[in-house]
């Protein structure tokens, strides 16, 4: 005999998940009575697909959600609390610049306002993802920080830092995770330099949503590029992984590049180049199929009909004639690379071949060699966190090599500000640190992180 329930079935919940897998557009989130969210109907939606009608109701482009009005007040809410000194546990305290901060990073944001407002250059979040479990930050705004921890069970009785996973049967609601980082990312834009950039990890789980509310917060003119980076394969039972390919199965993370204001100018950063033919140098043909009619001229004898030349005349001419100079007086002596390297790198060159053949009719101008590729927004090259055991005890921390490709990329001057408030393993500390080793830079950090004891080993 089967072990009898203490309480009847849900029977509404299960007629509400019936009706999302037949109507999934009618579904929303509610908060309850209790305070918890749950799955709820969008009757006018769903009337208006029953009944074939449109409704009568105005219509406005708009993202919201449950709580978003009181995410909002609570990042400009004021707070009585203030940043305390731990002079016996910091290093070189009366000449380092750098901080690093225990506390919920809501609050900290807010008390960096002031000291900190527009004197950020750079900010990297990777935030919890919402993949159901783990989510330990603050989004009951009516609840003090301590009575929060309390509430969630954050701290056990010997002070660790408790994960409790969700139950199976809970959904995994968007809400909560879109008022957790709508509040931070308010804040954190006020921190932002004129010309700051932010990054921002995230996953499938939430990557629409934050979309979403980064077009707001920062304005959608100012998106960047969403770079997508390789996560560390796992092994993987095949018990678990349905038809192929499954949430298991995830190989990529993105992160998105807001700019403060659309002035804002990224600096190319190079991958290793792997084509040894780039890398020796090589001819290429000078036409392409874009149709720019004042991108047309004539060309050593020959003016296309369709497409355009690669640059404007004045630049292709000025190629014509260095190559024309390489031919007289330096070809017996040196190889087109040597003369290159030798002029300061800086020369283009065009000619045209006896074959004259293709669009191009024998057009070409010469790829000078690189041993670094101009990245794109594919950066699967990369890792973009460590396997758990490679030099950081700690669950899945930043690739150091990441973080320090970011600067680079947002353009971190020697004596800028890089901040990072869901620290972690530090790993954005690690990489100001490293950068400036290697360049003899003066770039500071704030770190941010909730407390949490560290076992000794």
């Amino acid at each position: 005999m089967d072990r009898m329930e203490g309480k009847s079935a849900d029977v509404l919940e299960e007629k509400i998940a019936r009706l999302a897998e037949i109507f999934p557009e009618c579904m929303t989130e509610i908060r309850g009575a209790d305070g918890k969210l749950k799955r709820g109907i969008k009757f006018d939606v769903l009337k208006s697909i029953l009944s074939g009608t449109v409704s009568d109701e105005p219509e406005a482009y708009d993202f919201t959600w449950v709580g978003k009005n009181a995410a909002r007040a609570e990042a400009y809410r004021r707070i009585e609390k203030t940043l305390r000194p731990c002079v016996k546990e910091s290093v070189d305290w009366d000449t380092t610049k750098n901080l690093y901060i225990e506390g919920d990073n809501l609050d900290v944001l807010k008390l960096l306002q002031k000291s900190y407002m527009g004197k950020v250059k750079m900010i990297y979040i990777d935030p919890p993802y919402n993949t159901g479990r783990d989510f330990i930050y603050r989004d009951r705004f009516e609840m003090d920080a301590d009575d929060y921890a309390d509430g969630i069970d954050l701290f056990s009785e010997a002070g660790d830092k408790n994960f409790v996973e969700n139950a199976e049967s809970n959904p995994r609601f968007h809400s909560d995770w879109c008022s957790m980082i709508y509040a931070r990312l308010l804040l954190a834009r006020n921190l932002l330099t004129d010309d700051g950039v932010i990054f921002i990890s995230i996953d499938d789980n939430e990557q629409a949503n934050l979309k979403k509310i980064c077009d707001e917060v920062f304005g959608a003119e100012n998106f960047k590029n969403s770079l997508a980076l390789r996560r560390y394969d796992k092994n993987i039972n095949l018990q678990f992984v349905d038809e192929g390919l499954s949430t298991l199965n995830i190989g990529l993370e993105y992160i998105f590049i807001y700019s403060k204001n659309n002035q804002s100018k990224l600096t190319a950063v190079y991958r290793k180049n792997d084509d040894e033919r780039s890398r020796q140098g090589y001819w290429k043909g000078f036409w392409n199929s874009a149709d720019r009619p004042t991108m047309r001229y004539d060309l050593l004898g020959f003016c296309p009909e369709s497409g355009q030349w690669k640059w404007k005349k004045e630049i292709a001419y000025e190629a014509v004639e260095n190559y024309r100079v390489y031919l007289e007086h330096h070809s017996k002596d040196m190889s087109l690379e040597e003369y290159w390297a030798k002029t300061g790198k800086t020369k283009r060159f065009i000619r045209r071949t006896l074959s004259r053949k293709g669009k191009n009719q024998g057009v070409e101008h010469w790829i000078a060699p690189s041993e670094g590729i101009i990245r794109n927004s594919n950066w699967s090259d990369i890792l973009v966190s460590k396997p758990t055991g490679v030099d950081v005890p700690f669950n899945n921390p930043k690739n150091m090599e990441v973080m320090i490709e970011l600067m680079k990329l947002s353009a971190v001057a020697s004596d800028d500000v890089v901040m990072d408030f869901f620290s972690g393993s530090a790993t954005t500390a690690h990489a100001v640190m490293a950068l400036n080793a290697e360049d003899r830079g003066n770039r500071r950090f704030i770190m941010v992180q909730l407390p949490e004891k560290c076992d000794p080993k």
